[in-house]
């Protein structure tokens, strides 16, 4: 599996980890300075920031939200047909 990656702090190797939990650690800032990393069946070891630019980013998630519902407008009043007059009638 490719995705996994080893971690090296003080010579001693922990892992291995996902990508996306080494990611979740430098979010986290649990990475120090003095942090190494090296991809499953890889013998090099990359300073952990020299890792984070190289590594392909995980696709953000697109979270689909539901539509909202407009409030309907209030209806403009009915327009009133102009008064007329009515005739008088005449006797």
């Amino acid at each position: 599996m490719k995705d996994l990656v080893y971690l090296s702090r003080s010579y001693v190797e922990f892992g291995p980890f996902a990508k996306k939990e080494i990611i979740d650690f430098q979010k986290r800032g649990l990475l120090s300075t003095a942090d190494y990393l090296r991809d499953e069946g890889s013998d090099n070891w990359v300073h952990y920031q020299e890792w984070l630019t190289v590594v392909p980013m995980p696709e953000p998630k697109l979270v689909k939200k539901p539509a909202v519902k407009e409030p309907a407008a209030k209806a403009a009043p009915a327009a009133k047909a102009p008064a007329t007059k009515k005739a008088k009638k005449v006797a």
